[in-house]
């Protein structure tokens, strides 16, 4: 009975001192990393130009600028990881024995990896990453800066509007064992909803309404309506082509892949019907079954393509 009572109190003591160890290290940490001189950063984006959304490419003409107190570091070694600055000019310096900032105009070719999932409604995030080229996590880290922070109002881009810009730090670590501070900047794009659909999405339901005539067509004037629904269908597959030809190969189907397919359903179900009732009228004669064919093959029709892109959308 002693002997358990002294295994259950060395235990508890293990346990405890184990407690206490990671309270200690974690105390330790943290007061490292608060006594770590920081850098202030601020970055206020006036223009843009040459954006290429296909190949993620892009020039960004922004302020950039820097402020800190411990004399011993300084932070003009940075440089940018995604891209390379094609123009950097020193507009302000001022150091004093309290405190130091320092201003840039930089222009810079940035790129990023495009997402086209949602494509023709996608977004993408324009980035500006930046690290110091000297100095490790172990000397200073980058705070950003709310007061200069953000996105000159006349930053314009055809056919897209700004959803939010935000700034965020993280330490990004090397395999040969070097940790740095990484600082990106980031705004978000999206498209223009109505402007996206009166472009993109107002030739397919065109197609499917033209087609969608046919079913009106009397039976004797099938090859009216077989020209109808391959001419549309036609249309679509060249439309489907012309949107996606400047897109890189995707290894997988996007958005507007997705709505095609199920306006080629919609052309190929009103094909198909035309068909049956071709093939009544020349051969069966039955007019009920004619009758029958279009009245369901138009419902049919209607109701397919929205299952179609239901299934595509959810798998």
């Amino acid at each position: 009975m002693r002997n358990t009572r002294t295994s259950a109190i060395f235990l508890i003591f293990l346990v405890s001192l184990l407690v206490f160890s990671i309270i200690s290290a974690t105390a330790q940490e943290e007061q490292l990393s608060s006594n770590k001189p920081t850098i202030n950063v601020g970055i206020y984006v006036i223009s843009i130009g040459n954006f290429e959304f296909t190949k993620g490419t892009y020039v960004l003409d922004f302020y950039l600028m820097f402020q800190w107190e411990n004399q011993n570091i300084s932070p003009i070694n940075f440089e940018f990881m995604n891209g390379r600055a094609t123009s950097k000019e020193k507009i302000y310096d001022i150091r004093t024995n309290i405190s130091s900032e320092v201003w840039y105009r930089v222009q810079a070719s940035l790129f990023i990896t495009p997402e086209f999932n949602k494509y023709p409604f996608d977004s993408q995030d324009l980035k500006i990453i930046i690290e110091d080229s000297t100095y490790n996590i172990s000397t200073f880290t980058y705070k950003p800066m709310t007061n200069v922070l953000g996105v000159d109002p006349q930053f314009r881009i055809a056919g897209w509007k700004i959803q939010s810009y935000t700034t965020n730090v993280s330490n990004h670590v090397y395999p040969w064992d070097e940790e740095y501070s990484q600082l990106t900047y980031t705004i978000k794009l999206e498209r223009d909803a109505g402007l996206t659909a009166a472009k993109l999405l107002l030739p397919p339901i065109i197609f499917c309404i033209v087609s969608g005539l046919s079913f009106f067509f009397k039976a004797d004037k099938i090859t009216h309506r077989l020209g109808l629904g391959t001419s549309m269908l036609i249309s679509a597959v060249m439309f489907h082509l012309s949107q996606t030809s400047s897109l890189p190969p995707l290894p997988s189907l996007i958005l507007i892949d997705k709505i095609m397919i199920a306006v080629y359903a919609f052309l190929a179900s009103s094909l198909f019907a035309t068909t049956l009732i071709y093939i009544d009228d020349e051969y069966w004669k039955d007019v009920d079954y004619t009758k029958t064919v279009n009245r369901l093959g138009g419902v049919i029709t209607i109701i397919l393509p929205f299952l179609v892109f239901g299934l595509l959308y959810f798998i």
